[in-house]
């Protein structure tokens, strides 16, 4: 009877001590969270590519992968708002910037990063950190970036992160309309950026007066270069060299401008100036041998 009652007793403290140890494993932290997050999102699904249909495949479960994380990204910073890892949250659930117009029905909707922008603005304008999120939007096309870019630089109160925004402003204008451009003449390119981006937004873009827009976009690269010059971009030299040959290409070496005057050597060793050919065809083939 004893050994029946003690094997009992064990029995039950064995159920206890696992419950207890069950009911006090504390839950992981936001910290512990985002990095479990991250590591999915750096991993993310792959597959074996052997035709422009699986390349197209394997394009669409990575967007739409990273999209379902940016949402989690989204979820805890704003279930956690008060803690540091917050903001690096909100950075990641903006990371993914569809520079390239694939189908929406490919890529699916990121539907995060509209309120992360928000989130950002609202709670993190102030902070160092968003030189980088400035600099990675600035190839982008949506109308957030746009609006984040001009809040960051009216009310980031660091240098670096100013200049940052100013060149990233510039140049997301600037690329803005050459990305107009390519889709004046090509109908399945305008469905897509309508279907990623809006309708009534690129129908907006298309009516604005190219002459503004560009006037705008060059006179951020002119602010770029007198008030954050010597601004570092990381792995890219300065602030000032960036927009200096940016403006440049706006001014010299766009569709439809002159091209500006040079001087080389042609295959035969011969001098010439470019300015000699006037009124006739020229290919130029630049290249360099190290």
């Amino acid at each position: 009877m004893r050994r029946i009652v003690w094997g009992s007793l064990l029995l039950i403290s064995s159920l206890m001590i696992a419950a207890d140890g069950k009911t006090q494993q504390k839950p992981s932290t936001p910290a512990q969270q985002y990095q479990a997050l991250l590591k999915d999102y750096q991993t993310g699904p792959g597959g074996v590519v052997k035709s422009d249909e699986d390349r197209m495949k394997l394009i669409g479960r990575v967007y739409k992968h990273r999209s379902r994380l940016a949402q989690k990204f989204l979820d805890l910073a704003r279930d956690n708002p008060s803690d540091p890892i917050a903001l690096d949250a909100l950075m990641q659930a903006t990371w993914l910037v569809n520079t390239t117009p694939w189908p929406i029905e490919v890529v699916g909707e990121d539907s995060a990063h509209r309120r992360a922008f928000a989130l950002l603005e609202r709670d993190h304008i102030r902070s160092d950190k968003l030189g980088s999120v400035c600099l990675r939007i600035s190839h982008g096309f949506c109308k957030e970036y746009e609006t984040f870019l001009r809040a960051v630089l009216k009310e980031n109160p660091h240098k670096d992160v100013q200049g940052l925004a100013c060149l990233s402003l510039a140049h997301y204008l600037n690329n803005r309309l050459q990305k107009l451009e390519l889709i004046k003449d090509q109908p399945e390119l305008a469905r897509e950026f309508a279907g990623l981006f809006g309708k009534e937004y690129l129908a907006e873009l298309q009516r604005q007066d190219r002459a503004m827009a560009t006037s705008e976009a060059e006179a951020f690269f002119e602010r770029a270069v007198k008030e954050y010059a010597d601004v570092k971009v990381p792995d890219a030299g300065t602030v000032g060299d960036k927009a200096r040959a940016e403006l440049f290409e706006m001014r010299h070496l766009s569709v439809g401008k002159q091209a500006p005057d040079i001087e080389g050597q042609d295959q035969d060793g011969k001098r010439f100036k470019l300015s000699d050919y006037r009124g006739k065809v020229v290919l130029l083939d630049f290249w360099h041998q190290q």
